[in-house]
């Protein structure tokens, strides 16, 4: 009796392809099943990894950073008035609308400010210590500066830029520790930035992370970042992955006023002064001369569309020196044409008094430059009163006689 032979038959290609897929999934499935109950540890070089070493990087800026931080404590001081009346008065009965000056300085919020530690930087070895303006808006009586050895140390509030937002103060210590800043030359947007501060009190910054969202911003030269700025680190650094200083958190806005800028905080949007802008300030600074908003002393005609008519003039004031009066046009300021009086403001915003501008004029069919000074509120006259179109006792002209 013959036997059957088996025939074997090679295997197709496609059998190939299905039969290692499944033999891998096999084998990671029989691996898994050894490990049950195991948690793997990943790889150095896999995403885990990769947002260890980040965070860790961030801890390690904030070691590098704290022995330059100092915290700020003041005492005293007021919330700060919307609007002040020009003798400082509380008790002073506001003028008639028409008589009041537009030449007033406001806070530029109705942010309240509450009671809590701010933060500053170390600047110089001699004592000086660098923050924001808007730690000392409520002007407090006394000011402390808490060390990173744990001194504690008065503090005078040297002078201060309502513009810029930065303030100057001074301990009596000799032997401050210095931080290390990036030159604005080698940052660029989309690297890291963190922005520390000490407003939460404790030891231990606060630390928020972004990147640098823009450059050259606001017509200081500032850093913007999408880092989260708020009073808890106005007046701290923003920083680099390697612990170099980027700037110096403040508030900003295009509106004037000390707090203008404070409604935006943890909302994407901040800035901080670089090292270069710092220098220049904290130079005028250091000479106990603070800085102000500047104004030309100007009332614009807002019935005159696409242009920047004159409607009146303060006596005193830069334009009136410069033989500018009701009736001319500003065509260009700083060399940028004026279509409005957006265009105008764009330019002066960030300007304090005492800083010059080249104004170019037409005046009675002429044209003309000129250079002013802005000048602070304070310096500006009156206005002077304006013939009115008619009168508001009898608008209407009596009928003639026939």
């Amino acid at each position: 009796m013959s036997k059957r032979r088996k025939t074997i038959r090679p295997r197709t290609k496609a059998a190939v392809r299905i039969t290692l897929p499944l033999t891998v999934v096999l084998a990671v499935v029989g691996v898994w099943s050894v490990s049950l109950g195991a948690q793997p540890v990943p790889p150095k070089d896999d995403a885990y990894g990769l947002m260890r070493a980040t965070q860790q990087t961030f801890h390690d800026v904030s070691d590098a950073i704290r022995p330059y931080l100092v915290r700020i404590d003041t005492v005293g001081g007021s919330q700060p008035r919307a609007l002040r009346t020009p003798a400082g008065d509380e008790n002073t009965p506001d003028p008639p609308r028409r008589s009041q000056s537009p030449f007033q300085d406001t806070t530029g919020s109705n942010f309240v400010l509450a009671d809590g530690p701010a933060t500053g930087i170390a600047y110089s070895l001699d004592g000086y210590i660098i923050t924001s303006s808007f730690n000392f808006v409520r002007e407090p009586v006394l000011i402390s500066v808490t060390l990173p050895d744990g001194r504690r140390l008065a503090a005078d509030l040297v002078a201060r830029d309502q513009v810029r937002k930065i303030a100057i103060l001074k301990v009596e210590a000799t032997d401050l520790t210095l931080p290390s800043w990036l030159d604005v030359t080698d940052v660029r947007v989309g690297q890291w930035a963190i922005a520390l501060g000490l407003g939460f009190g404790g030891e231990t910054p606060s630390v928020t992370v972004g990147v640098v969202s823009a450059l050259d911003r606001m017509q200081t030269g500032a850093i913007q970042t999408d880092a989260k700025l708020s009073p808890a680190n106005y007046g701290g650094p923003l920083c680099d992955i390697h612990g170099h200083i980027i700037g110096i958190c403040v508030p900003m806005a295009q509106r004037p006023g000390e707090l203008a800028g404070i409604e935006m905080y943890d909302s994407g949007v901040g800035f901080a002064l670089p090292k270069h802008r710092v220098d220049e300030i904290v130079a005028v600074l250091k000479t106990g001369r603070s800085f102000y908003r500047g104004w030309l002393g100007i009332v614009i005609d807002p019935t005159i569309r696409d242009a920047v008519a004159i409607r009146n003039v303060a006596i005193p004031s830069p334009v009136h020196e410069a033989g500018i009066k009701p009736g001319d046009r500003i065509l260009q300021a700083n060399g940028k044409p004026l279509r409005h009086f957006g265009d105008l403001v764009r330019v002066l915003y960030m300007l304090p008094a005492g800083e010059e501008i080249v104004l170019q004029v037409e005046s009675g069919g002429s044209e003309f430059h000129t250079v002013v000074t802005l000048a602070r509120n304070t310096e500006l006259g009156p206005l002077p009163d304006l013939e009115e179109p008619f009168d508001p006792s009898n608008p209407l002209p009596a009928p003639e006689d026939k």
